[in-house]
């Protein structure tokens, strides 16, 4: 077998191999294969055991880098990711979280807010009307408050009407009122109006349940299709009053 050599390019420190016949053919002129320099090969020669022990070294270290950084990435990609994802999931989680939480307090307040400014403050009012009257019937139940009666003032019937008149200008009035609802409703106010032949009038104050039914609790309704009679004087002028018209108010 043919003795080979090693052998240094000068330029760019390439290594290569030759044998013993290239070395005599040019007598000792090669040229780099790497970058096509030509240089005299024995000037240049190097060690083959130097670098038969800086290939094994290399190899072994090489080995050693690949393992230890196979090892990290076996790591990360074991551990830490699972963390990560847990961290990340805690993170949206708490992200959602509070602002959620945010909003649904301050819906909360708000509609305290709006049943304390509005709602009750206007909640006969608002008893009445079809489309306030669930608004209401939903936040008492949660305020654990009571909703006031229906009324419907149309629905009364007055009849029997009596004015009698007294001494002193003193009016007695007598009279049946009678719920035609299909609900029982609260007692209404109670007016009179008095009119002469010229178109004069006299109109009395509103008279409440409690001034009219004093042995009636005002909270007690009048109940479907029920008659209740009702009396109650009051002081007029000293003019003489042909007719009267008795009217309800909510």
């Amino acid at each position: 077998m043919s003795e080979t050599f090693l052998t240094n390019c000068p330029h760019c420190k390439s290594v290569f191999k030759l044998r013993k016949e290239h070395l005599e053919m040019a007598e000792g002129h090669v040229r780099c294969g790497s970058c096509h320099s030509l240089f005299l090969a024995t000037d240049s020669m190097v060690s083959m055991e130097k670098e038969t022990q800086k290939a094994s070294m290399a190899e072994t270290v090489d080995a050693a880098s690949d393992k230890i950084m196979g090892q990290a990435l076996a790591d990360i990609a074991d551990a830490p990711e699972l963390e990560v994802e847990k961290l990340v999931s805690k993170t949206t989680k708490r992200s959602i979280i509070k602002p959620t939480l945010f909003a649904l307090l301050t819906l909360v307040l708000l509609l305290c807010l709006f049943w304390y400014f509005y709602l009750w403050p206007n909640r006969i009012k608002l008893a009445q009307d079809a489309n306030w009257r669930p608004v209401l019937n939903a936040s008492c139940s949660i305020f654990s408050c009571q909703v006031p009666p229906l009324q419907r003032i149309d629905l009364f019937q007055v009849s029997g009407i009596e004015v009698s008149p007294k001494v002193k200008g003193q009016q007695e009035v007598s009279l049946l009122l009678k719920n035609t609802a299909d609900f029982a409703q609260p007692f209404p106010k109670v007016r009179v109006v008095l009119s002469d032949i010229k178109g004069g009038q006299f109109t009395t104050p509103d008279f409440s349940p409690a001034e009219y039914l004093p042995e009636v609790n005002h909270n007690t309704l009048i109940q479907p299709n029920q008659t209740v009679q009702i009396g109650f004087s009051f002081l007029s002028d000293n003019k003489i009053y042909s007719g009267y018209q008795v009217q309800l108010v909510e």
